[in-house]
């Protein structure tokens, strides 16, 4: 938007920008995504577009700013399923372990085998846990936005060689004191240790602002994980459809 001429401001609720990239980054087989941030901080830097952080969007700011277009670009949120024992001090998103907000045993289960799960799985292995990634379909990173096969049977050998074990067909049925209890397809219950449960089953759109001004702002546009969680690319195609057509 800055580079096709308009005034852009930038507001963050936190206090750092780059949401899903901070803890995308973190592992070092990861750092391509680091460089992608700073690039764009780079260039934000260098046209003048004003970042105000820890600043959360209310429609009386937006009165008092009175923008001619509102880009929503809010993100995503872990999805954490209902089942008992769930909130249990053990349980943690990906996210917050990677960010290091959260500590994890030398025991960990993996609950999701799509990317982000398989990814945080190596991770985790690499620092010398004991991995688990438990999936409910008969393949790791089988479901969901196609993963290049080329990195996909890269991880897959990586989780292989570090050791990393996959319990494939079975869902999380409840998180216990000694770890989780699964069940298969055939409807039998498997136990398996844990100090630590890891949720990696998903992210869902943060519609809340958006919800809370549709209707009222006629230059409103939803993009990114926002609109429908992702990749990076993505979010990137969706800021530079609505942004040509401004």
């Amino acid at each position: 938007a800055a580079l096709r001429g308009h005034k852009v401001t930038l507001y963050e609720k936190s206090n750092a920008l780059g949401g899903h990239l901070i803890e995308g980054s973190v592992p070092d087989f990861k750092k391509d995504y680091e460089r992608l941030l700073k690039w764009y901080k780079v260039e934000l830097e260098s046209l003048s577009v004003g970042s105000k952080m820890s600043i959360e969007i209310t429609p009386e700011l937006i009165e008092k700013e009175k923008p001619d277009v509102i880009i929503i670009a809010t993100g995503s949120k872990p999805i954490i399923p209902d089942i008992p024992g769930i909130d249990k001090d053990k349980v943690a998103t990906a996210t917050d372990v990677l960010l290091g907000k959260e500590k994890v045993g030398e025991k960990v289960v993996v609950i999701g085998g799509g990317l982000i799960g398989c990814e945080t799985a190596l991770w985790l292995a690499q620092q010398g846990k004991k991995v688990t990634i438990v999936e409910m379909l008969g393949d790791l990173m089988s479901a969901g936005l196609p993963v290049p096969h080329a990195n996909r049977i890269m991880l897959l050998d990586l989780l292989k060689f570090n050791k990393v074990e996959a319990v494939i067909n079975h869902e999380l049925l409840e998180v216990t004191d000694e770890g989780v209890v699964l069940i298969g397809k055939d409807f039998k219950e498997k136990s398996v240790e844990a100090d630590s449960v890891v949720l990696s089953v998903g992210l869902k759109p943060d519609k809340e602002l958006y919800n809370t001004l549709a209707g009222k702002i006629p230059n409103l546009y939803l993009i990114g994980d926002a609109r429908e969680a992702r990749n990076i690319m993505g979010s990137i195609w969706d800021a530079y459809e609505v942004v040509r057509a401004l």
